[in-house]
């Protein structure tokens, strides 16, 4: 071999094309092995935000058709309590007037009201 052939196949020209053949390797290696893992990888998680978002909704609808019971039960309990107060109003309304006729009757000794 000539100096010229040898100088083309041991300096920078080789280096040179070395790089590039390094380069093209990086490039496949990237556009056929990770990118197709990250591309996996996120439409793995972007599946498991969504499976997360569907239960939040399930959960949501489960919560509201909770609150709207305990409001339906609160409302049921404050018009039993409205009732309750009625009676107990009317019961202490009859006591007030029944002491009252009590109070007014007066006991002789011999034990009959005058």
């Amino acid at each position: 071999m000539d100096d010229a052939t040898l100088s083309l196949l041991t300096g920078p020209t080789s280096s040179l094309l070395l790089l590039l053949g390094m380069g093209l390797g990086l490039w496949r290696f990237g556009t056929q092995t990770v990118v197709p893992a990250v591309r996996a990888w996120v439409d793995k998680h972007l599946a498991q935000v969504d499976d997360l978002l569907a239960q939040h909704a399930l959960d949501r609808e489960a919560w509201l058709a909770s609150m709207q019971d305990c409001h339906a039960r609160a409302d049921r309990n404050a018009a039993q309590l409205d009732t309750i107060e009625r009676k107990v109003g009317g019961l202490y309304a009859r006591h007030e007037a029944l002491a009252g006729k009590i109070d007014a009757l007066a006991v002789v000794d011999n034990g009959v009201a005058s």
